[in-house]
Order: C-alpha cells, then sequence, then structure tokens
C-alpha cells in the first residue's frame, strides 16, 4: 500500500490545486466502502477514465448511517484497502457525513455514482447535486457490476448472532426494506400527543478508590458528569423526526431552571405544555457510575410521590379532555410519580381516537403502578419485568400474560421487551411473533425500552404488521443501546438506512 495516497482532510484542497495548475481533471467519488469488492474496483476503474485524477473520500466512521453494527471495518483499514488500488490517486476520511460540503471544498471537475443511484435518488444524492450543479461540476453515473457491501456483510461476515442471522434471513425473503419503512412513511402526517412525567437523567462518573480509612464506605474519584433528558419528553424526541407535529404535555417541579433546560433540549418541532407540581423539585434522577465498566454504583432520586395538587390536577384533566381528541395518536409514557392519577387516565382511555401506553416499574413505584390503571389502549409494550408484576407471575409464559392483558385493554397489538433476547408481540387476530434481538454494540441499556415504544406506536398507528412492528423495535433498540443514556434520539433517516441495510 502507498500511504502518501492517503491526505488528510486539511491538506486535500492543497494538494488538489496542484493537479488543476497542471491541467489535470480531478474526478471524485465518495462512499463508505465498507467491504471493497469487484464492483467497487470496476466501478472506480471506469471512473478514473473519466479524468486524469481519482480522488476517493470516504465516510468516518462515527457518520456511517447503517446501523450501529456498521462499519464493519474500520477507516483506516477502509482507506488503505482504496489506496492499494492503482486507479485511485488520493484517498480522504471525509468530516461530513455526505459528499456535499465536500465537494464545495474540493470542487472537483467530475462526480461520480453508481448507476443504481441515477433511478434512485437518495436526499444525501439529491443535495450532492445541487451543490455541484451550482459549482457547474458534472455528475456521472457510471454503469458496472453491481454489488453490495451490505449484502456480503450480511451473508458472510455478519456480526450477528447464529438466531438473529437465521431470523434476518428468513425476514428479507419475505419483507422489503420499502415495506417496512412504509408505515414509518405514513406517520410524517399524524399528530402527535405525548403525556407523561419529565425526567433529568444524570451520569456522575465515576472511579473507585477504596475503602474509607475512617469509616465503612467506598471513596470513588469524580470524572464527569453528564445530563440526558428522559421520560416523556425523550419520547416525544424521539418521535419528533418522525412526524411533522408532536404536541408534548410534561409534568415539572416548580424550579424554572430546569424548565428552561428541557425546553432548551427539545427537538424544534415540539410544542410543550408544562404542568407543575408545586412545592415539589423536577425528577431528577442521578446515577453514579463506575468510569471503567460504566456499571452504575448507586443511584440519588429527587422527586415527590405525591399525587398532583387538586387544581393542577383539574387543569391537567380538562387540557387533556379539550386537547387530546385532536391528535391521530396519544402516547401516555407513565412513569408512576404523580402526573396521571385516575382522573386523568380515564380521561385519555375515554377521549383518545389512538391511545399508545406504557407504564414504566421503576424502583419509586415497583408494585403500586402496573397497566392495569388503564382500562383500554390500542396499543401497549412493557418490559417483561412490568408484564409480570402487573399480572403477579413470576413464572407463567409470556403469551399467556401478554393475551391476559391484551383482552383487559381491548388492544389491537402488544408488545412485551425481554432483554437482549429481543421481543414477543401478538395482537386481536392471535398472531404472535418474536424477534431477536438486534443490537450488537451495547453501551447502555437506558432508554431502550422507550425507543422501542416511540417507534413501534406510531408504526401501529400507521397499520404496520405484528412482524413489521416488532422488526422496527428492534432496530430503534439497537440504535440507542449503542449511546450512552439519551445521548442521541432516534433519527428517521439514520433508522431508514439501518432497515435498508439489515435487508439487503
Amino acid at each position: 500500500m502507498n500511504s502518501e495516497k492517503i491526505v488528510a482532510f486539511d491538506a486535500l484542497a492543497g494538494v488538489l490545486e496542484v493537479y488543476r495548475a497542471q491541467g489535470k481533471t480531478v474526478v471524485h467519488s465518495h462512499g463508505v466502502f465498507d467491504l471493497l469488492h469487484i464492483g467497487h474496483i470496476r466501478y472506480l476503474q471506469k471512473a478514473k477514465q473519466l479524468g486524469d485524477v481519482l480522488l476517493v473520500t470516504i465516510t468516518p466512521d462515527h457518520l456511517v448511517n447503517k446501523g450501529p453494527h456498521r462499519p464493519v471495518f474500520d477507516q483506516t483499514l477502509r482507506a488503505a484497502a482504496l489506496a492499494a488500488l492503482a486507479c485511485v490517486d488520493h484517498v480522504c476520511v471525509n468530516i461530513w457525513p455526505t459528499a456535499a460540503e465536500t465537494i464545495a471544498h474540493v470542487k472537483p471537475s467530475v462526480f461520480v455514482k453508481g448507476a443504481e443511484y441515477r433511478d434512485h435518488k437518495t436526499p444525501e444524492l439529491l443535495r450532492e447535486e445541487k451543490v455541484a450543479a451550482g459549482l457547474g461540476v458534472a455528475v456521472e453515473f457510471i454503469e458496472e457490476l453491481t454489488s453490495s457491501s451490505s449484502h456480503l456483510i450480511n451473508n458472510h461476515l455478519s456480526p450477528f448472532s447464529e438466531e438473529a442471522d437465521q431470523y434476518l434471513l428468513g425476514f428479507r425473503q419475505t419483507h422489503s426494506a420499502h415495506e417496512i419503512l412504509a408505515p414509518l412513511q405514513a406517520a410524517q402526517k399524524m399528530r402527535v400527543l405525548v403525556v407523561g412525567e419529565a425526567i433529568i437523567d444524570e451520569y456522575h462518573t465515576c472511579s473507585m478508590l477504596g475503602q474509607s480509612m475512617k469509616a465503612t464506605n467506598i471513596v470513588t474519584r469524580f470524572h464527569s458528569h453528564q445530563r440526558y433528558l428522559g421520560g416523556a419528553p425523550a419520547v416525544a424526541n424521539h418521535l419528533a423526526s418522525f412526524c411533522q407535529e408532536v404536541c408534548l404535555v410534561a409534568m415539572l417541579g416548580a424550579d424554572q431552571t430546569q424548565e428552561d433546560w428541557v425546553r432548551n433540549q427539545l427537538r424544534g418541532n415540539i410544542q410543550p405544555r408544562f404542568i407543575h407540581q408545586p412545592n415539589a423539585p423536577t425528577i431528577v434522577k442521578r446515577q453514579f457510575r463506575e468510569a471503567y465498566f460504566g456499571t452504575p454504583l448507586f443511584e440519588i432520586d429527587y422527586l415527590n410521590q405525591e399525587p398532583l395538587a387538586t387544581a393542577e390536577s383539574d387543569a391537567l384533566r380538562e387540557l387533556l379532555e379539550r386537547e387530546a381528541p385532536q391528535f391521530d395518536l396519544v402516547v401516555a409514557a407513565d412513569y408512576g410519580h404523580g402526573m396521571l392519577d385516575a382522573a386523568a387516565v380515564r380521561v385519555l382511555c375515554d377521549v383518545a381516537k389512538f391511545l399508545a401506553v406504557t407504564t414504566q416499574a421503576n424502583a419509586a413505584n415497583v408494585g403500586y403502578h402496573t397497566i392495569s390503571k388503564y382500562c383500554r389502549a390500542n396499543y401497549f409494550s412493557l418490559s417483561e419485568h412490568e408484564l409480570r408484576l402487573d399480572r403477579k407471575s413470576p413464572a407463567g409464559g409470556l403469551a399467556e400474560l401478554l393475551e391476559q392483558v391484551r383482552q383487559e385493554l381491548e388492544a389491537e397489538n402488544a408488545a412485551v421487551t425481554i432483554g437482549n433476547r429481543g421481543c414477543f408481540c401478538l395482537n386481536a387476530e392471535q398472531r404472535q411473533c418474536t424477534s431477536p434481538a438486534l443490537a450488537t454494540n451495547v453501551v447502555d441499556r437506558f432508554g431502550a425500552g422507550e425507543a422501542f415504544f416511540a417507534l413501534t406506536a406510531i408504526a401501529a398507528r400507521a397499520g404496520a404488521t405484528l412482524e413489521e412492528l416488532a422488526f422496527l423495535g428492534n432496530v430503534a433498540g439497537a440504535e440507542v443501546v449503542a449511546v450512552e443514556g439519551n445521548a442521541a434520539f432516534l433519527d428517521k433517516l439514520a433508522v431508514e438506512r439501518h432497515v435498508e441495510s439489515l435487508l439487503k
């Protein structure tokens, strides 16, 4: 390999300027090139024939949006493989997710793409074409042997378990990415109302020093502190990338500073309405976590378990009676911390056109707060632990327990997440579906349930099949567990690319 071919991005413009001064034509290709194959090689050979110098830019590892399991090969290896080709003059790791900004930066004479993109132009390519047209850069589509890195990786270098591989093999034979993504496209026009407590999750990372010499406590050294948006606002943020209009009704405490912070974390198309619990703090759940493994050591919760005062409870009920019937989907993200009392729950059950519910069991409400507080839901999602708490059954069969709750709530669809085993779903037509977990990069399991619930709620409302719902839920879970806390929320384009990558 000729390492001189690999150019740092900061030096790229200067290197190309030398060629231009010599009257040479620069051809630019961009992609992930995760697994270099014969289709890539012939494509690049033809690209070189369009000019004198062939530049290939690659997407950096952290911006590859084919799912958390990609890329298989890191950017150093991908660049080295491309640089080994005689037809490639220079390789550069891009600093942006697409080539649009790079085209403007390097100003090639020709920008090339594979012929398969001519009739199926992605949003990224449309932006790249627009930039190229503004600069007078020719865009050429190259006819050559078509193959797919994703297809080859899925079938020969899969990062998944044998169970997940067999599931995906069968799923690809009966489902296309277009079919799976259709419910998410339909969700764009939905008006969605999210109701529930706002929670701020704090991570205080520290390392163990040992036992104190003067007492029996363990002493740690502070490393870092992060704050993440949790609770119903987190669910709203997940939904906001898929739905044009999302309204949020959430409970906060009396501290205006906390409200300002929560507002600043919300995506721009979310319209918030806050119910304030007087003489109470905004809920903060502060975890102290060991730095090396990221293991939680202990947690301090700042909350008031008392129900809303009469005035606030009445105001919430009146707001829901007035507003909830206007929405296509009402999402109750109920954490059992006093916001959704019996009166509010009754209103949601009575007036929502389509009601999706999750009730989280946590240390502050365990045994007091389960899905049975609702008398009706069109769709609900629970963890296995939450389902068993509701049924008071530590060992019963999941299908039987979930069907009992589904019947009581008269739900069309129901889902239970089962950790690293994926999820189990069933519906009113007596269909059942088990889908294995699709996560290969688990940084933090926190927040996976909210992401699963958010994406499956809009899928259920849009009429997704049971199999589609389960698949999308596990894709959402895989996206979220790849980051710490709620450091990032679901992104529509990333989910679409993830699905397309899995189904090639």
